[in-house]
Order: C-alpha cells, then structure tokens, then sequence
C-alpha cells in the first residue's frame, strides 16, 4: 500500500499535535517540516516521536551542508527520517546516509531543483538513500503533470530507493498521482487548511488502498 506522509509547517508544535489528533489513523510518516523545525528546533522531534512512537518521525532539514553531524543530532533527537537536498555537494548526501544507517535509521534526499534528474538519481539510489522524492516547487503548483514526469523517470533509475512525489498535492489529483505508482505521497497545505483534516486524510488514503 502507498504510504501517506503530513507534512506539518506550522510555527508550534501545540498545533502540529492539534492536526495529528485528527488525522492520526491515516497517516504513516510525520514531517516535522522545516517551518516547524525552525521554530520548535529539534525538540520537535522527541515530542512528537514521544506521543506517536509507533509512526515514522521525519525532520524535514533540507541539509544543504554539515550532513553527518546535524542529521545525527536530528536522529538522536528522534528523528527516523533526515531529509537533504540533491543539489547539494556528495559529502553532505553521503554524511546523511552514513549518519542514518549507523542508527538503523533511514535518509531521504528531495530533488527540488535537480536538472540532469536521471543521472543524479542514479547517484544518490547508489549512494544508499532509501527514499528519493520528487518536490513541486510552491511557484510550479499548478502544474501536476512535471512532478508526475519526475516521478516515472526517478522510478526509471532506481534500484533500491523508494520514490515519493510532494508539493500542493491535493484530494482532486490523487487518481492521477496513485496512477504514477509512488511508494509514497507528501501532503501538507491539503490538510491543515481543511475544514475537515480528517475526511481529507481518510479520503487520500482511500485512493491507495
């Protein structure tokens, strides 16, 4: 079944656990995204990974540098998941790796940005990331079928990595996002502006199934 990632970026974690007591049931993943991480710092991650040890926590770091030693401090903090950047240099990728699979742990590189897709995925699947995600840039969110092409050509040049599709994702789009076969889908604004969060997760997850 295809995981369901919230992406919470709130300024607080009171809210962040607001939005999770509703949602809870449908979601696999816990981004600490990187408003909150901001905000919050690390403890963010103890917190929540304290009130929901049975879900994976996600510290949406975006590390574009000092990859090892912060993505340590994120995962002893509570982190399961660190995120970085594929644009970024080699040492800070392979730093994250290196840092989450001495824990036990796993890393996960976005390619917000990332030109030559196919070459750098190859790279980055060799280099032991477990999880590589396509991410809409918010001034491309109207435009879902770059991140659907992204997505098939990620799955194209993978080996071991799963691949994960991110960025204004929203109920509507579902059938066209499961139909490009994610391991994965990131959802953020969808459901922290609803007026129900609960219905819009459950409704997301349906389309998985």
């Amino acid at each position: 079944m295809v995981k369901l990632q919230a992406a919470i970026d709130y300024t607080n974690i009171e809210e962040a656990f607001a939005l999770m007591e509703k949602i809870e049931p449908y979601i696999d993943i816990i981004e600490i995204g990187t408003m909150l991480g901001l905000c919050e710092g690390f403890s963010a991650l103890g917190k929540m990974k304290q009130k929901y040890p049975h879900k994976k926590v996600l510290c949406d770091a975006k590390l574009v540098d000092g990859g090892y030693d912060i993505a340590s401090y994120a995962y002893d903090a509570g982190a399961d998941i660190v995120t970085t950047i594929g644009m970024t240099n080699n040492e800070t990728c392979s730093g994250v790796v290196r840092a989450a699979h001495e824990r036990g742990k796993e890393a996960m590189v976005d390619m917000i940005g990332v030109a030559n897709l196919a070459e750098r995925v190859q790279e980055l699947d060799a280099m032991g990331f477990d999880y590589i995600l396509v991410h809409t840039a918010h001034d491309m969110l109207n435009c879902i079928s770059a991140p659907l092409e992204a997505l098939k050509v990620i799955k194209a040049n993978v080996k071991n990595a799963k691949a994960g599709i991110s960025g204004g994702i929203t109920v509507d789009q579902m059938p066209d996002i499961v139909a490009g076969k994610p391991d994965w889908v990131v959802v953020g604004s969808a459901l922290y502006t609803a007026k129900d969060p609960l219905l819009v997760a459950k409704s997301m997850k349906e389309y998985m199934k």
